[in-house]
């Protein structure tokens, strides 16, 4: 970890150029059970205290909703984006949103252990709890999907439904646009932050990609990542890593 920061063109450049943005869930947090029950590491916010003031800019880009995130990441002056930045949906886009809610509910109840959980601008259909698999579910929601327009996005026991493709690119492209950050570190552990890996690293700005591995995660996801962690626990060591560089800077 610290052989890679130091070789990183990113570690040359002031803190105050550099944006950091990170996912949350299984990259701040360790996944849970219950989402409800997510704690964010205290290491990790600690590590963010330290930065926040001294970098370009800290974001925090979670598929949960921005009021989860207020309440999870105590952290003022940083940007918590919650629906992988898909914010509020247009009227038309949230009643495709609310159809496929009342159909999906309907057909899932056979499903045991499977639960929506309705969110602003999309809805997670989890099944940590359940045996169903990934195609399973995805045989049953699909025509359902094609008559209301909306797109399924696997991800670590979930599947994420909103009116959108690749999300989190899209927010970091608005994030890349307002600070015009001099370098960008981005951190994710799921599919949902592939979009965050491929823009990053075609960027011509220096950059450092952290992925953080699973036995969920799908085996190409981290192919772009100059460095990929074990856990939550190795993001507190490397977020710590950079709060030291930040400071003696």
């Amino acid at each position: 970890m610290q052989e890679v920061w130091a070789s990183s063109a990113i570690s040359d450049l002031a803190p105050a150029r550099v944006m950091l943005v990170t996912d949350f869930d299984g990259t701040l947090a360790e996944i849970v059970s219950d989402p409800v029950e997510a704690l964010i590491m205290p290491g990790s916010l600690h590590g963010l205290e330290r930065l926040v003031n001294r970098l370009r800019r800290v974001a925090i880009l979670s598929s949960r909703p921005t009021s989860d995130l207020e309440s999870l990441v105590p952290l003022a002056g940083a940007d918590l984006i919650g629906d992988s930045g898909v914010g509020h949906l247009p009227l038309e886009a949230r009643q495709r949103l609310d159809s496929f809610n009342a159909q999906a509910a309907k057909l899932l109840r056979t499903f045991n252990g499977v639960w929506l959980e309705m969110k602003p601008g999309a809805t997670a259909v989890h099944y940590r709890h359940s045996n169903a698999s990934f195609d399973e579910l995805m045989a049953v929601l699909r025509p359902v999907l094609v008559t209301t327009d909306l797109i399924a996005q696997p991800g670590r026991r979930v599947i994420e439904v909103m009116p959108t493709d690749r999300p989190k690119g899209s927010a970091l492209e608005r994030l890349l646009e307002k600070w015009e950050p001099g370098g960008v570190v981005c951190i994710g552990d799921d599919e949902n932050d592939r979009p965050m890996f491929e823009l990053v690293s075609v960027l011509a700005r220096p950059h450092l990609i952290v992925g953080v591995g699973s036995a969920e995660a799908p085996a190409d996801l981290f192919a772009q990542c100059d460095l990929v962690v074990s856990g939550p626990e190795e993001v507190s060591r490397f977020l710590a890593l950079i709060g030291d560089w930040a400071i003696a800077a």
